[in-house]
């Protein structure tokens, strides 16, 4: 494989796992170096012959992980033996490319029983384009670290399974899944049971599927939307959307979202991207934004005053100049309290969402109501302490007026603290203000 077809391979299989990963660089190698090595600054490291003279140079916007360092380490050595296996006629080599990023992602979280995760998945790419009786077909399998029994019955491997029309309505993968051995036979059906917590690091609709996999087990889902979601330790790890495979860091991406926080701040940014993941595979999408303390008021002259949903914060924008763009405020009008101000027609929204609040903070909601607050469309807004300033507000942006479309809005609100948009196709983008170079700067991406 030349240098140049290394680079293609890495742009369209390795760095989509990685969103917002890219090659920066390349620096001088000799046959000491390691084929994947950690780099300075979190990059890492990539040749594809010991021998090669050069390491490329591939940075992302967090440090690359041991665990990440190692997946990417065997998906080159996969690479490697591919490509010098002299019987494999070239003209097959791209399609063997996806097959061997599948196969490093499952020796990644089972050595034992990769073989048949690699199988369920391959099947259900197959299934993800497919439907059955109109509908799209939903999949679940726990697969486990135990052998089959002897003598056990052929037709009950899992390719035989997924050959057969009845498994697109047996096994959800939400309320119900196959459970299978390592190598690949039916063991049991299982009802899952509802998780005594809603707060894991996965889709609302699949957080009882996520905590059964634990210890040895990986769970494989397919969705109605035809995305493969990958589940090990109680979490969402890896996903497959449109042919392109994602890599889940939850703790690390909470940690940079509620950096120097305090801890109620933490409790609403964890509830923040974990209501991010929600909306994200609703397909609704949103744009939130979590405010730093001392920003509570500043960012009050981009929300329309019929979308303030607290009285502390009427009162507050009462008293701040009129901006050109605000709207609603007539200087002719009488000023109301707001609780008289409620009564109005242009309140009828925040007079029932404040209903459905009840007074309560962001992280004190339920995950499905806190993703249908985001998925309003328009922007949530929430304070420091977890209060809801705003639902639904059209955010006013000074260099384009009213709108601008999700990323725009996102990239004003980012100004005052920690911000996300969420496309409609499910891609999540996260945004703070760097004060230095005075823009909007990229956290971390999710495709």
């Amino acid at each position: 494989m030349e240098k140049e077809q290394f680079v293609e391979f890495l742009k369209n299989h390795v760095l989509t796992i990685f969103t917002g990963s890219e090659i920066v660089d390349e620096e001088p190698s000799t046959t000491r170096d390691t084929i994947v090595a950690m780099g300075t600054g979190g990059t890492l490291l990539v040749k594809l012959h010991k021998t090669d003279e050069y390491r490329l140079v591939i940075k992302k916007l967090q440090p690359f992980k041991h665990f990440e360092i190692n997946l990417v380490k065997t998906i080159i050595t996969e690479l490697l033996f591919v490509y010098t296996n002299s019987q494999i006629q070239e003209s097959y080599l791209p399609v063997l490319q996806n097959h061997i990023v599948e196969k490093a992602i499952c020796k990644s979280m089972n050595d034992f029983s990769y073989e048949t995760m690699f199988s369920i998945i391959s099947e259900l790419t197959k299934w993800s384009n497919r439907t059955y009786e109109g509908q799209r077909a939903l999949f679940g399998f726990l697969v486990s670290n135990h052998k089959a029994p002897k003598n056990i019955n052929p037709n009950l491997h899992v390719s035989k399974i997924l050959n057969e029309n009845f498994g697109a309505v047996v096994a959800d993968g939400i309320n119900t899944c196959f459970k299978i051995s390592s190598d690949g036979y039916l063991l049991d059906f299982v009802n899952i049971k509802p998780t005594n917590t809603n707060n894991l690091n996965a889709p609302l609709e699949y957080v009882n599927m996520a905590s059964i996999c634990h210890g040895n087990k990986v769970g494989i889902s397919l969705t109605e939307n035809g995305d493969i979601l990958v589940f090990h330790d109680k979490s969402l790890v890896f996903t497959k959307k449109c042919g392109t495979w994602n890599r889940y860091s939850h703790e690390e991406i909470i940690d940079r979202i509620a950096s120097k926080s305090s801890e109620i701040a933490e409790l609403n940014r964890k509830a923040l991207y974990v209501t991010s993941l929600d909306v994200s595979f609703a397909r609704t999408g949103g744009c939130v934004v979590h405010l730093n303390k001392d920003e509570e008021q500043n960012v009050l002259k981009h929300i329309d005053i019929t979308d303030i949903l607290l009285e502390e914060y009427y009162n507050i924008k009462l008293k701040q100049p009129t901006n050109f763009l605000t709207e609603n405020i007539d200087n002719n009008e009488p000023i109301l309290n707001y609780e008289d101000f409620l009564l109005q027609d242009k309140c009828t929204k925040i007079a029932n969402l404040r209903h459905v609040i009840n007074g309560k903070k962001f992280y004190e909601l339920s995950r499905k109501l806190r993703q249908e607050l985001v998925g309003v469309d328009g922007a949530t807004v929430i304070g420091n302490d977890g209060s809801i300033i705003a639902v639904g507000s059209i955010i006013i942006i000074e260099s384009s007026g009213f709108g601008g479309g999700r990323l725009a809005a996102s990239k004003t609100l980012s100004k005052y603290g920690v911000s996300l948009k969420i496309s409609a196709d499910g891609p999540i983008s996260c945004f703070k203000f760097d004060k230095h170079k005075q823009t909007s700067m990229p956290i971390f991406m999710l495709g």
